[in-house]
């Protein structure tokens, strides 16, 4: 990450004294590379991120009561639990993925 970040400084300062013409902006360019550079680096760190969060966290819904299940199968006898009884099975309903607050839906 340091290497991200310092390697196009170095490049901005090598070209600048290279070739003379933008000593004047050559102070600017550098301070706003810094936070570009960085704001690219992290774009890619949010979609890697989405795209893990997506491959584990498949849920299966039961349509009646709302609980959600990692497996097809607790999500099939939670909507037939909860369609004869009109009510949720404890021991189904552990199996159930807990939500944290934070999480959205």
């Amino acid at each position: 990450m340091v290497l991200c970040c310092l390697l196009p400084i170095i490049l901005v300062v090598g070209i600048i004294f290279l070739f003379g013409d933008g000593k004047r902006y050559g102070f600017w360019l550098i301070i706003l590379l810094c936070p570009l550079a960085h704001i690219f680096m992290m774009r890619g760190h949010q979609r890697n991120n989405q795209e893990n969060i997506g491959e584990k966290e498949r849920l299966f819904k039961c349509p009646e009561c709302g609980l959600k299940y990692q497996e097809k199968d607790w999500a099939e006898k939670c909507e037939q639990w909860c369609q004869g009884h009109k009510s949720c099975n404890l021991e189904i309903a552990k199996h159930a993925v807990k939500e944290s607050p934070g999480r959205l839906k």
